[in-house]
């Protein structure tokens, strides 16, 4: 009992962009979009029919997208990836071990503080995302997440068991040396601008824009701010059909890195985009049916292609 109630605490927590507070800011952003664009009547039926397409949310990509947040969380209620998850322990070890962080001794305030913990922690996500696309091995893993033939919010958590507990090790490796070589180990004295617990500026960009990520709305911000943050058209673009878009905005909340290391996209007006994957291989993720999804991948990384 003590497990779940746990597990509802941090579900509800701003540390998930399925919390409540983020679905009820995806609704109100969602009607801000439709006002101002003028969807007022609609071609579905209003507000709702904009915000929630029948034609989408009823689709087979959709309820694979339910199977694997359901098995994603329990997961997380059964703690199956505890052992992955082990980044204050890493920057423990590379304070004991490395030549000392670099803001060792230096009064940081909480603000900035927050926004170095964002950039650590994005740019790890940044590199770990790109090994997905570019490391052969590992890719079958991410192709589930790509094989979503529509985007919506649950689409966030589309992602094979065996990829989640890849990216948690990849990530806690990362995240944690780099924590140790910046600010050293994860201690209560570091302290940083927080909302309910939870990083500042992350909460903010959840409130505003993260659900939008993955969804059927275009929402773009333009070339000059498409090069400092991830807009939702660029994650949309990154889930793009068409080759001209493929391995590019791997970033999840600043476009930064994608422009120091060539992989920015910027988006057009005139962009269009369909979602999926078309090649041979991936055609057993496209059927929609969660056996293949679960079981293909693994197939694919324990026999590989001569």
């Amino acid at each position: 009992m003590d497990a779940l109630i746990s597990y509802l605490r941090d579900f509800v927590s701003l540390d998930q962009v399925l919390s409540p507070a983020y679905l009820l800011s995806f609704v109100a952003v969602g009607y801000v979009i439709f006002r101002w664009r003028g969807h007022e009547g609609g071609q579905e039926g209003g507000f709702w029919s904009f915000l929630f397409p029948r034609r989408i949310w009823s689709s087979a990509s959709v309820r694979t997208d339910l199977w694997l947040f359901l098995i994603g969380q329990l997961m997380i209620l059964f703690k199956v990836g505890a052992r992955f998850g082990a980044t204050p322990l890493v920057a423990a070890w590379v304070v004991a071990n490395g030549p000392g962080p670099v803001l060792e001794g230096v009064t940081v305030s909480p603000v900035l503080m927050a926004l170095i913990l964002l950039m650590i922690t994005d740019l790890s996500l940044y590199w770990v995302h790109r090994a997905y696309h570019t490391v052969k091995t590992i890719w079958p893993l991410h192709a589930v997440h790509h094989s979503a033939a529509v985007l919506t919010p649950l689409t966030a958590y589309r992602q094979h068991p065996v990829g989640n507990l890849v990216s948690l090790a990849f990530n806690s490796l990362l995240i944690g040396t780099m924590y140790g070589l910046v600010i050293g180990s994860l201690t209560d004295d570091v302290t940083f601008a927080t909302i309910a617990g939870a990083n500042a500026f992350i909460v903010v960009l959840n409130l505003v824009v993260t659900n939008f990520h993955h969804s059927h709305i275009w929402i773009s911000f333009g070339p000059i701010l498409e090069r400092i943050l991830i807009s939702p058209a660029q994650h949309q673009v990154h889930h793009s059909t068409n080759p001209v878009h493929f391995n590019r905005n791997f970033g999840q909340t600043l476009a930064i890195w994608d422009w120091m290391f060539g992989t920015l996209y910027i988006t057009r007006k005139d962009e269009v985009v369909s979602f999926g994957l078309e090649g041979e291989a991936d055609a057993p993720l496209m059927t929609q049916r969660i056996g293949p999804v679960l079981i293909d991948p693994l197939r694919r990384m324990l026999r590989p292609a001569q």
